[in-house]
């Protein structure tokens, strides 16, 4: 159930261009951190901070997977739906201050 915090987490991870433009990378596949800053040709450690973001409001979550002798972080979307409005956020404060 979504409550006023974590629809604010929601909200602060899906405000940056970058983030968004993972999350919707890795609902068609799940990648590590390294295919991740290949793709958008950024550093490995901004692709980290960007999905820790990303992990904080429960949009993706990764797995350990041992490729290679080595053992990586492979990270997938995970499904959500956000429905908006005055109502709803209305609804969200009163449970804050109740």
């Amino acid at each position: 159930m979504m409550n006023l915090k974590k629809l604010c987490k929601v909200f602060e991870a899906l405000s940056n261009p970058m983030r968004v433009c993972i999350y919707v990378d890795l609902m068609d596949e799940p990648k590590s951190i390294y295919e991740i800053a290949k793709k958008f040709k950024v550093s490995r450690p901004v692709v980290y901070a960007h999905l820790k973001k990303l992990e904080d409001a429960n949009l993706v979550e990764n797995e350990m997977r041992i490729e290679g002798g080595r053992a990586k972080k492979i990270y997938k979307a995970l499904p959500f739906k956000l429905n908006i409005d005055p109502e709803t956020l209305k609804k969200y404060v009163k449970e804050v201050l109740s």
